[in-house]
């Protein structure tokens, strides 16, 4: 095959080196290239000329620098390094396919939940506080099995976060736009009905894409709906909290906690208050890094591929939020 005539794939990536070894010995066929500058993306593609692009956002490369690439001349399909597509434009779905990567590594980012859940219902940042101060005080605990969760979003990640909590015997709420039926979730309310799930949940967990119907779907007035005794996990979007209200939510004890891996503004802020909350449990946007997530979304882009070149179906389509 003439080099003109092999499919072209840009892969837009700081550190591109771990696709281009799964890639280029499967596909020998296939052209690549890589983007590792966000300032670098529109030379790269008129340089590469790709039909595909193998895009993950990161670091290196934020999520407003890809939006070049759905408008890019000859671009039919972008495969999507994660699961959210909320940093990417409209696109129209005649001339540009787009997948993701949801599913992938969902099950390491329900066990961060589950960890969180057990974390703070025993009380372990009390403890290490104590630790520092040589402090030997017993606090009481209750059994997570004797309380109830609420996941707000039923899609591959909510769906695995109840089955470990069910696993560990708690009582599992599930609110989402339309029933969804799963053996483990105990009960359902209506995402549009979200207080009423809130006032029972003793650990509310967010796993809800971000847009425009879920930018601060947890506000002041749902905060104040949850017990006080009520812990917020959040390891969605920054941008489905207002921060601002669950910052006073925190202060004033209105709920007891929360696990934060999200924020609103990423790296977060050294003034942002949130750092010095003591019932306030904060981690960089890492709640699914297990250590070989690259190899991992390689080879789940590596299996589309092989679809694309054999012309049968993509897995994890998704469509344009307002396409044309």
């Amino acid at each position: 095959m003439q080099e003109s005539q092999k499919p072209r794939v840009l892969i837009v990536h700081d550190k591109p080196e771990t696709y281009l070894a799964h890639l280029k010995d499967r596909f020998p066929e296939v052209f690549f290239d890589t983007c590792v500058e966000p300032d670098a993306l529109v030379a790269s593609l008129a340089r590469a000329r790709p039909n595909i692009v193998f895009s993950v956002k990161c670091r290196g490369i934020p999520g407003p620098a890809h939006v070049p690439l759905m408008s890019a001349e000859g671009v039919e399909w972008v495969q999507v390094g994660g699961a959210g597509i909320d940093h990417l434009p409209n696109w129209n779905q005649a001339s540009v396919t787009v997948t993701n990567c949801a599913g992938v590594l969902s099950g390491f980012l329900a066990e961060t939940v589950i960890g969180a859940i057990l974390m703070l219902n025993f009380g372990f940042p009390a403890y290490l506080r104590q630790q520092r101060a040589k402090l030997w005080q017993q606090i009481p605990w209750q059994t997570v099995s004797e309380k109830t969760l609420l996941v707000v979003g039923l899609g591959s990640i909510g769906r695995q976060v109840a089955q470990r909590a069910k696993a560990l015997g708690m009582h599992v709420v599930g609110a989402s736009r339309s029933p969804t039926a799963s053996p483990y979730v105990d009960e359902s309310v209506p995402l549009e009905s979200l207080s009423d799930g809130l006032r029972n949940a003793d650990f509310v967990t967010l796993h809800v894409p971000m847009n425009a119907s879920t930018r601060d779907l947890i506000g002041a007035g749902e905060l104040a709906a949850m017990k006080s005794d009520g812990i917020l996990i959040n390891t969605s979007r920054g941008g489905v909290v207002d921060e601002a209200a669950l910052t006073s939510a925190l202060q004033t004890r209105e709920i007891a906690g929360a696990y934060l891996d999200v924020f609103q503004t990423e790296p977060l802020p050294a003034e942002s208050p949130l750092w010095d909350l003591e019932n306030a449990v904060l981690t960089p946007h890492v709640s699914d890094a297990v250590d070989d997530w690259a190899d991992r979304y390689a080879a789940f882009f590596a299996e589309n591929l092989e679809k694309w070149l054999t012309g049968a179906p993509l897995e994890n389509l998704v469509q344009s939020p307002k396409h044309p």
